[in-house]
């Protein structure tokens, strides 16, 4: 404290740097955060996360404690497993490296990320034994303040086939228990987890003889249970069907055994296709996929308590038609890369690429969406759907492509982010907010720059959502991150307590120790996001001192 006093009396910067040094060395720093810009108003220069001069790809999020988030992806020569925290303006806290890989590992899988109430986070993801130098599966835990608190492994092949073990989730259970699923070579493993030792309590296989059940989506239920959804199929080109099955905490199958209840009785899902599917807040799932001839996208809600498919035996069609009339000509019209989100007003939204077939060589591109109400009846246009981003050919090479992102909630409202690219690598990221009857309430570019934009994780915080993205320009991906307010401004909102760095709702002491402990360079003390932690942001922390209004 007599050096904060000294300091006062004189602002001498030997004073300061010396009280910056000894909090800094204070202080548990995880990893070295490798942008501090906070999220950006521009859409021409959104926040880079990770920009290094090797691949970073593959973000996902969850929530961290005082509005953070958190946020894993792959990154370095071996594609290194990390996890980040991010505070609620967009400015990283700590970076811990959890897992790094040998640079034999060239490729990668997808792999799960969560977080529970007390701010620890799981990550279930592929690796290689050090030792034996087999493949494994393995799940890690960092806390809040970015430790490692423990790793285990969860499976260990019988040789280094990495890629044999893949569609990595991970999910939180009612009961605080962690449970994590993964293929293994044509089945999945689902494995319960002790969140505070890491210990396996129990694994099951999703088998069944003379076909192949691959790994698609985890979810939590009810009474510590969790809904795991498989893409089941007998020969490479069989019908592939979406079947989901619910393991009770103990182990046991709730119903449908091994196997499951189908999803829907016919239709076939595009070969590689694993789609994921999320909760409905009551121990059941909405389940979202596309079928190949026609091209459609389909939803189906299961009821947790008893397996029921309960919009019908082949689920619901976003839109019933399948044609339409592109710039003068009826030709094939196609559904796919279907978003879900469930509303405040317990109604499902579901956002998807609409196209032409090609028309002289010419595609129609657009965005589409319906809403479905709790008994599986379309609100928006049942044989069209609706338009949130209208069609448009590639003729003029104006619309090479439009691919939608992630879902969002946007307070009490639902949108989507979505690309439309002018090019195969210059897209324009876009956010669009729907009205209750299906008109756009508003579109906002969050991410204009001349990038490829892929792999979109959402997350909801106090003012809208918070977006993250894998983007290149044709040479190394980066991940980017943005934030998407309710009212479509992008960035940090003007009226937020800045100064409040550590979100407890006063500007205090430990905002002061942040700011000395940052002093000189960019953190999450630079208020005025001038690149520097200096005078002008001690200056708008005393201005502020006390109850963030």
């Amino acid at each position: 404290m007599s050096a904060y006093l000294q300091f006062m009396k004189s602002p001498n910067l030997n004073v300061l740097s010396i009280f910056a040094s000894s909090v800094m060395l204070a202080m548990v720093v995880a990893g070295t955060a490798s942008a501090q810009t906070g999220y950006s108003s521009n859409s021409a220069t959104p926040d880079a996360l990770v920009a290094t001069a090797n691949d970073d790809v593959q973000p996902k999020m969850a929530p961290a404690p005082n509005g953070d988030k958190y946020i894993s992806f792959f990154s370095d020569i071996g594609y290194d497993v990390n996890i980040m925290r991010v505070d609620a303006t967009g400015h990283v806290v700590w970076t811990t490296l959890v897992e790094d890989h040998p640079s034999t590992m060239t490729s990668t899988v997808d792999y799960g990320m969560s977080s529970d109430s007390s701010g620890n986070t799981y990550l279930a993801y592929n690796a290689l034994d050090p030792v034996s130098g087999l493949a494994q599966f393995r799940m890690s835990s960092v806390d809040s303040s970015g430790v490692i608190r423990w790793s285990t492994p969860l499976y260990t092949a019988a040789d280094n086939c990495y890629a044999c073990l893949g569609n990595g989730r991970c999910v939180v259970a009612s009961d605080g228990y962690v449970w994590a699923a993964h293929g293994v070579g044509f089945d999945s493993s689902v494995t319960r987890v002790n969140p505070t030792t890491g210990a396996v309590v129990s694994t099951i296989y999703i088998t069944e003889a003379s076909a192949k059940h691959m790994t698609a989506g985890l979810q939590p239920s009810t009474d510590g249970a969790v809904l795991v959804s498989t893409v089941r199929y007998t020969t490479t080109y069989s019908n592939k069907i979406l079947r989901v099955c619910k393991i009770n905490s103990d182990g046991t199958y709730a119903w449908g055994g091994a196997a499951g209840f189908a999803a829907a009785s016919a239709g076939n899902i595009q070969t590689g296709n694993f789609p994921d599917f999320i909760s409905d807040g009551a121990g059941g799932g909405y389940l979202p996929w596309y079928t190949t001839n026609p091209l459609n996208c389909r939803v189906q809600h299961v009821d947790g308590s008893t397996g029921a498919m309960t919009f019908g035996v082949d689920g619901v069609l976003v839109a019933t038609s399948t044609t339409g009339t592109f710039g003068g000509t009826t030709t094939t019209a196609s559904r796919t890369n279907p978003v879900v989100v469930l509303g405040s007003d317990n109604r499902l939204y579901v956002y998807y690429k609409a196209y032409s077939a090609a028309i002289a060589g010419v595609v129609w591109y657009g965005i589409g969406a319906q809403c479905f109400d709790s008994a599986g009846v379309a609100q928006w246009d049942a044989a069209n759907g609706v338009m949130v981003e209208d069609y448009s050919s590639s003729s003029a090479g104006s619309v090479y492509d439009r691919i939608p992102g992630a879902a969002m909630k946007l307070d009490t409202g639902v949108g989507v982010s979505y690309v439309n690219y002018a090019s195969a690598i210059v897209g324009n990221a876009i956010a669009a907010r729907m009205n209750t009857d299906g008109t756009v309430a508003w579109k906002s570019s969050f991410a204009s720059d001349s990038t490829q934009k892929y792999r979109f994780a959402a997350s909801q915080n106090s003012t809208g959502s918070i977006l993250a993205w894998q983007a290149n320009s044709g040479g190394s991906n980066d991940i980017f991150a943005g934030r998407i307010n309710s009212d479509g401004t992008i960035g940090n909102p003007v009226t937020a307590c800045v100064a409040d760095i550590n979100h407890d709702g006063e500007v205090n002491g430990a905002d002061l120790a942040s700011v000395l402990g940052q002093w000189g360079t960019a953190g999450s003390a630079d208020l005025n996001n001038d690149g520097t932690v200096d005078g002008q942001d001690l200056a708008t922390l005393l201005g502020a001192w006390g109850p963030c209004p």
